[in-house]
């Protein structure tokens, strides 16, 4: 079997539990929708369990921010944290069904919890390192980066949550979010 036949059936999967939630999504529903015989799930994956296992590696390893620290910073408080912002929610747009995905069926799979954690944590830490050498030059106010960090790690994943369970489609453009709160959050730290 092809990769395109493995990808097939994660995507259906992905889509199925999303949509019915873990027990809702069986075998013979996702092998329909990948447009497979249920065999041919069985034979690749072992089990729908095997399928959400697969979905788990295919997606821990992203490059999560590193390169983004390393070659946008351009230690201009304002504009970096634009970026920022914007390369998150790229990021977890990217991630997006799997994210929903695992919050949804963390309870089931601890492995999914600990996927949307890691997203998470590791911009986090990204942020930290910045606000740290931002304080080192004297750029913003000296206080807890762990703090400023976490507080601009909440903004933005509670934007990406209120895009994408609450509001439609347009309603609360990216722009106009971070115009406001990235001005608001620059206000407290200046």
């Amino acid at each position: 079997m092809s990769n395109t036949t493995r990808n097939k059936i994660i995507e259906a999967a992905i889509e199925l539990v999303n949509e019915k939630g873990y027990k809702g999504a069986t075998t013979r529903k996702i092998a329909e929708k990948a447009g497979v015989n249920e065999v041919t799930l069985f034979r690749l994956f072992g089990s729908k369990k095997g399928i959400i296992e697969e979905v788990i590696k295919k997606y821990e390893f992203v490059d999560l921010m590193e390169n983004t620290f390393d070659e946008k910073i351009i230690w201009d408080l304002e504009k970096d944290l634009r970026m920022l912002a914007k390369e998150y929610q790229y990021l977890l747009e990217q991630k997006k069904t799997v994210l929903l995905l695992s919050l949804k069926e963390a309870s089931s799979f601890p492995e999914l919890g600990e996927l949307t954690k890691y997203i998470p944590l590791k911009y986090i830490t990204t942020l930290e390192m910045y606000f740290k050498e931002m304080m080192d030059k004297g750029e913003i106010k000296v206080a807890n980066p762990s703090t400023l960090a976490t507080n601009f790690a909440f903004i933005n994943f509670g934007y990406f949550l209120l895009k994408t369970r609450i509001y439609q489609e347009g309603e609360l453009p990216i722009d106009s979010f971070i115009e406001n709160n990235i001005a608001y959050f620059i206000q407290t730290i200046e």
